[in-house]
Order: C-alpha cells, then structure tokens, then sequence
C-alpha cells in the first residue's frame, strides 16, 4: 500500500481510541515504558504528579506480526532511508555568525595561449564592452593579467568572470566577416565551463563582480542554441544590482569599510540588467523583475567621461549614445508592460494607453541614428557597431509590435504574440501597423553576414 494510505488508515484509528481527557498534561511527567530522548529529556515541570493513561482493552492496537508488507510498501520505506531524506546533522551548532563556505570551482582553470587570449580580450572590448559597458576597460584587462599569471584567488567567481570575457569574445567573432563554425562552439566551450560553478556563484557575496559575471553567463546563455534559462540569470543580476544601486550615495565613487566602490559603474552595470530584463519581458511575454516605478538608479550620462555607450562613425566626429538610447527604450518597454500588456495593466482605457506609448516610441525613433537609412549605416560605423544597432531596432520593433498585436487580438495580455499559433492568425490580416518598422528591420538583417552564425544582441 502507498504510504498516503498508511497514513489515513492510522489517523482515523487514532482518532477512534478513547483518549481520557487531561488538560495540564506535562511530557515531563510521563513514566511510562518508552524512554523519552533528545531534548525532550530534558524537560523539566513544576507539577511532580504523574500522569499515566492505559488504552482501553476494547481498542487494542491492532497485531503486525503476521502482517506482510506490500512490495509498494517495502519501495516506500527504502525510499526515506535514502540519505537525502535524513536531516542534516548538528542544526543545533549552526550560529547566524556562521560564514557559508561556497563550493569550490568545478572548472579546471585553463587559458588559452596568451597571443590568443590577449587578441580574444581586444575584440571584447571594442566589439562588445565599448557599446555595452559591462567592465571597465582597464580592470577586466588587470582581471585577465592576473589569471595567466597564476595568481587569481581560485573562487568560482574569478574563473567565471574569465571565461565569460573569451565566451562573449568568440560571440562576437561569430558575428563578423571571417565567422567559422568553430567561433560558436569555442563561446559553447567556456559556456560549459563556467555552468558548474553557479552553485558557488549564486551563494558569493553580493558584489559588483557577481553582478557583471551574471550578466555575462546571461549574454552567452542567451545567444546559445538553448537561450530560455538566460531569464533566471538575468533576474537575479538586476536584484543584487539594484541592491548594490540603492544602497550607494549620489556621488561618483564612495567608501564602505575602507574600499572604495565606483558607483558610476555599479549604475551602469544595473541598468545593463535592466534592460536585459525588459527585452526579455518583452519577447516571453513574462513580467518584468522591477516595475518601472520602483527604480531609483539615475539616468546613465549622455557623455560619460570613459566614452563607454556610444558609437562612433568610423571617419569623422559623427557620435550617438546607443547604451542611453537602448536605456530609454528600456524605460518604454517597461511602461508598456505595466500601463498595457501586463494582465494587472493600471490603465483605465488600454486603448488610449497603448497608443500613448506608440506615440512616445515615435517620439524615441526621432533621433539621429535612425535617420539614417541601413546602407547609410554600414558605411558609417563599424560592422560591429552596426550589430548593435540591430539589436536596438529588433528591440524596438519587437516592442511596437507586440503593442499593435495587443490591440489587433482582443487586448487579451495572456496571449503571445511571438508564438507560432498566434503568429499564424496574425498572418492572416492584410493590414499591418507594424510594417514600416519590419521592413526597415529586414534592411538591416540583409546587410549583416550570413551563414552559420547567430545574430544575438
């Protein structure tokens, strides 16, 4: 028999038995023939009378004997003898001042060759860091150093915030002109380094460094061929990082315990995963980890002293902060999400709201990046930066229309536009709102490299 059944037979049983009524009763008291142990031994009472109860004859327990236990049973009772049923030993010596000890790393630590890693580290932070300023140039260049001189501290932290430099690195050669195969694979490679030290990393200190790591195994996850698990990482980076956000003062660097912490960049680093968390909010139909009225990070600077955001044409002084682009974009989604497509929208005619925020969205696009047509666009900025561009307009038009579906199917939030049934309805309609912004879309998609390779960000 299951033991669900065991335990219903023996509770109404229980409750059949004449039990004499003793309101006081004492377990101290007891002197019956089973010995208590533990710390019931130790109890002590103040009342020194016993109490004694003796079953009545009428309801004897009933005889196990003769009983032969069913195979079910017999599986059931192996089964909570497994060790990981058993509770941990010594509870009673843990004290709240007791340090956690994080698992060691898993990962072997191992580089490849320095002329390797030091081109790997180039590209990372001029294809990617230079838009998407995840590190600050001169420490993840301190951080690599340190690691190829054998001197990194070990913790899973370190090799993973290594690996996610060459993992990220190898994305962004997959999506250049001279993409292999291999490139893909090799950012797979260190994926799969770094996975079984998350473990270690979702138990370290809250730090800066957790958060940039978390974002980064977030980046490779969600370029990856597997991208649905990127959401859990990327939501437990905007935490710690808005934690970290909040808890700093307005100033450009400050103090705690002695050590100095850049507040710029812990900033920046937040709204990294905030904007993340919206896109995804976006795409999956899920809700954002923060609402828009819960934030209190500043704006990121227009013309931030390090230059990290913007993009530059390749001759000339033509410049444009994409990163404080794609933040108020962010911002936009975020108010999107909260005011019109959450189920808990707040607005009290959604039509009116969604329409608001096409119009705020139009009022985003007037700026003078989009000005340009796609051809303009490759032959003003490098390859890699027209990459990021495309990831700023597929945000966009994911956003305008995935509002303009909203409108066309009822208003009904729990319905996502990006599946394949609902896609296919949508097909069906002559007439699109959306059209201009995927044309313009697909003219950017036509002038990127083809081939086995993954457009990701």
């Amino acid at each position: 028999m299951p033991l669900s059944t065991w335990v219903d037979t023996l509770r109404t049983e229980v409750e059949q038995y004449p039990i004499q009524a003793s309101p006081d009763l004492d377990p101290s008291t007891y002197q019956g023939t089973y010995q208590m142990t533990g710390s019931a031994s130790s109890i002590r009472g103040v009342n020194d009378s016993a109490v004694t109860y003796e079953p009545s004859e009428e309801a004897g327990l009933p005889s196990v004997d003769t009983y032969e236990p069913s195979a079910d049973f017999e599986q059931d009772a192996a089964l909570l003898q497994d060790p990981l049923f058993q509770p941990p030993s010594a509870l009673e010596d843990l004290t709240i001042d007791d340090s956690i000890i994080a698992p060691s790393t898993m990962c072997s630590k191992s580089l490849p060759e320095p002329e390797l890693g030091a081109s790997l580290l180039a590209e990372f932070l001029v294809d990617f860091n230079t838009v998407y300023g995840l590190y600050r140039p001169n420490e993840v260049v301190e951080h690599i150093r340190i690691c190829y001189e054998g001197l990194s501290d070990g913790t899973a932290l370190a090799w993973a915030s290594a690996y996610v430099v060459l993992g990220i690195a190898h994305r962004a050669r997959a999506q250049s002109n001279v993409a292999t195969p291999m490139d893909n694979e090799l950012a797979d490679y260190y994926l799969g380094r770094i996975l079984p030290t998350v473990s270690g990393l979702l138990i370290a200190p809250p730090t800066l460094g957790l958060v940039q790591c978390l974002i980064g195994l977030a980046m490779l996850i969600r370029t990856s061929s597997h991208s649905q698990p990127s959401g859990i990482f990327i939501s437990t980076a905007l935490r710690i990082a808005q934690f970290l956000a909040y808890e700093q003062g307005d100033g450009g660097t400050a103090s705690i315990q002695g050590v100095d912490v850049d507040v710029e960049q812990q900033r920046r680093v937040f709204w990294c995963a905030f904007t993340l968390d919206t896109d995804d909010a976006i795409f999956s139909n899920a809700p954002t980890t923060h609402r828009k009225d819960d934030l209190r990070a500043p704006f990121p600077a227009e013309d931030p002293p390090d230059a990290l955001g913007s993009v530059a044409a390749a001759e000339g002084t033509w410049t444009v902060n994409l990163f404080a682009l794609r933040t108020r974009l962010a911002l936009l989604q975020s108010s999107a999400i909260d005011k019109v497509l959450s189920p808990s929208a707040r607005s009290p005619n959604l039509d009116t709201a969604a329409h608001d925020i096409l119009s705020r969205l139009s009022a985003w696009r007037d700026n003078k990046l989009f000005r340009h047509t796609p051809e303009q666009l490759l032959h003003l900025l490098y390859r890699s930066d027209v990459l990021h561009v495309l990831a700023v307009e597929a945000s966009y038009f994911a956003t305008v229309f995935r509002i303009h579906a909203f409108l066309l199917l009822g208003k009904n939030p729990l319905v996502n536009p990006f599946s394949a049934d609902v896609l296919a309805i949508l097909a069906a309609h002559k007439a699109h709102a959306a059209y201009p912004d995927a044309e313009r879309l697909l003219a950017h998609l036509a002038l990127i490299p083809h081939g086995d390779i993954g457009v990701c960000w």
